[in-house]
């Protein structure tokens, strides 16, 4: 990925991070390769079987990790949990491997190493609803930040009369009614898709539009009543026995390369403050007020905005156009005036407003639009 697409997603990465970590989620890393063994015990093995990347190292099978959740549970299993610990919220970013046929691939949408803003909780039934509800307002907070919560709607994926899926239907049943009971718990607009669910347990599939009108499946929320059969997971509840957990699959984003590919076409490349890779460009009106640019420069990057200074060999008009064409939120004209008066000419590309203010006030301002994630 190159940097200007690092920067975005690094913004978004922190973003979604800053939306779970006061809400008692734990981060985690997990290993891009395991024992053949492990997804065999979660079903991935059988489940995706060309699609996977196996490794022969010298005596054993490895496969490149296609799902985080395996690892999840070894992580919960390797752990002493107590009724009063639960739920307990797992967070990782991490990058998983399917081996799409080439045909298949498109772009970020459709990729073969795809990093999903992973997360598994770790549940008492009783608790699902609660659990639910506060995934779905940080789904709704994340998508609104972006602009992008009008007119989502959301699928409750359910089996459907064919297809491989683990679990006894009692297990089924009961996984279903606690996704439709917490879908309308929180006034979700819902609808049932027989056939959609995943091979381990029925999900909620969060749908949005982009600016053009296109929907797209991104956030998910997954019930399992099956994996925590399967590593036999477990707790100590009220009476010192063993109680199975529930295990709650979420991603916010869902995957990060489809994620970014959608949100550049609903920005049509002009993104808010907070997601352009360069914020603001400084455009001195001649070399002489160099010096003042890359002054400026210096105390607007001290405050923690990325800025760049044209100081090419182009003309002031060419550069100027190249800024627009940039879609750089900011442009800054600078020259004798604004070199006498400590200031700045603020050229704002989304509304093509051109106005004169103090360098304190534009940086008090810009560092603020940051912070709040402003569109």
């Amino acid at each position: 990925m190159q940097p200007n697409g690092m920067l975005i997603r690094k913004e978004v990465e922190d973003y979604l991070w800053e939306l779970h970590k006061d809400k008692g989620y734990q981060r985690v890393w997990t290993p891009h390769l395991a024992k053949e063994d492990l997804y065999k015990t979660s079903g991935h093995a059988e489940k995706f079987g060309d699609e996977l990347f196996r490794v022969q190292g010298k005596e054993e099978k490895f496969i490149m990790k296609p799902m985080n959740c395996p690892h999840h549970m070894q992580i919960f299993a390797d752990n002493q949990f107590s009724y009063r610990d639960m739920p307990v919220r797992y967070f990782e970013p991490a990058t998983v491997y399917r081996d799409e046929k080439s045909g298949q691939l498109s772009g970020l949408t459709r990729v073969r190493a795809i990093t999903q803003d992973d997360g598994h909780l770790f549940c008492r039934a009783s608790q699902i609803g609660e659990e639910v509800g506060s995934i779905v307002n940080i789904i709704k907070e994340f998508y609104s930040t972006l602009g992008m919560i009008n007119d989502y709607r959301v699928r409750l994926s359910i089996r459907g009369p064919e297809g491989k899926y683990l679990g006894s239907d009692e297990v089924w049943v009961q996984a279903e009614e606690a996704l439709r009971k917490a879908s309308e718990e929180n006034e979700l607009p819902f609808r049932v898709g027989v056939g959609e669910a995943a091979f381990y347990g029925p999900k909620l599939d969060f749908m949005f539009k982009d600016a053009i009108g296109r929907e797209w499946q991104l956030a998910t929320i997954q019930c399992d009543f099956n994996l925590p059969e399967r590593f036999d997971l477990s707790f100590v509840n009220e009476q010192g026995e063993k109680e199975r957990p529930v295990v709650i699959h979420r991603a916010i984003s869902g995957s990060l390369e489809r994620f970014m590919g959608v949100m550049i076409e609903h920005f049509s490349g002009a993104f808010p403050l907070w997601l352009a890779p360069v914020q603001i460009q400084i455009v001195p009106v001649a070399e002489k007020f160099n010096d003042y640019a890359f002054d400026l420069r210096s105390q607007i990057y001290k405050a923690g905005l990325r800025i760049r200074v044209d100081d090419g060999d182009d003309s002031f008009s060419k550069k100027i156009r190249n800024a627009e064409l940039m879609k750089v939120p900011y442009m800054l004209i600078v020259g004798e005036k604004e070199e006498s008066d400590n200031s700045v000419s603020v050229r704002v590309y989304k509304t093509k407003e051109q106005l004169t203010m103090s360098v304190t006030d534009f940086i008090a301002e810009k560092v603020k639009e940051y912070k709040e994630r402003s569109l």
